[in-house]
Order: structure tokens, then sequence, then C-alpha cells
């Protein structure tokens, strides 16, 4: 409430704290392997994006394929310390030496922290 006119203040102030984001697009029959490899890593959460669609080195790829979701295109994303980032990168390298794939990795900052440090059965 702001002391003034007792109305809530929505614009508290909030801290960012710095951590590391990395965004993941590879074909759904990798995504199994992509989904043990961030719980291994210890993030504490991450998003997945089913049916995506674009274009690349390799032509475009429709999203929504009929019965196919192993050949249609994920994309998932997860924030966490450069470490956690660091044993993701660290275990994609080999998938991307022998398929197709990308994955960015770049700085971003959050609010809740606590959201993002731990694992989430620690939260």
């Amino acid at each position: 409430m702001d002391a003034t006119n007792n109305e809530p203040n929505w614009r508290t102030e909030h801290s960012l704290h710095p951590l590391k984001k990395i965004e993941i697009i590879v074909k759904g029959k990798r995504e199994t392997f992509v989904q043990d490899l961030l719980e291994e890593s210890g993030v504490s959460g991450y998003t997945i994006h089913r049916n995506v669609a674009g274009k690349g080195t390799s032509g475009f790829h429709e999203g929504n394929l009929l019965f196919n979701d192993e050949a249609s295109l994920v994309m998932f994303f997860a924030v966490s310390d450069e470490s956690k980032i660091q044993t993701i990168i660290d275990g994609l390298t080999p998938l991307f030496e022998k398929s197709s794939g990308v994955m960015f990795v770049s700085d971003t900052e959050v609010v809740r922290l606590k959201k993002f440090v731990g694992k989430a059965s620690e939260q």
C-alpha cells in the first residue's frame, strides 16, 4: 500500500539477477534426449514449444505435421546459472555433431531468483 493514499503500489521495485538462458531447437525424435539432459543438469524447470516452424540451412520446416511428431521441430528454453547451462551445452555438442538442430545461449535477468536456483523439488 502507498502510505499517502492507501492505494496498492503497483510500481514496487524489484531486483534483477543475472543468469543465462539456453534455447534449443531439435527434431521431435530428440525430445526425450533433451528433456533427460535438462533434468540431469539440475535446472529448476524448462519450457517446451512443440510444432515449431521456421527456415534454416536445411530448408523450411512446417509445424503441426499430422501423425509425425518425430519429424516436427521442438523448442526448449531454460534459465539457470552458467555452470548448469554449460553442462547442457556439453551434453548437446555430440548430438549436434551428427544431427540437425541449433542452440542459443544468452545473458538474461530474472526477478524471482528463487524460481531459478536449485531443483524444483528443493523449493
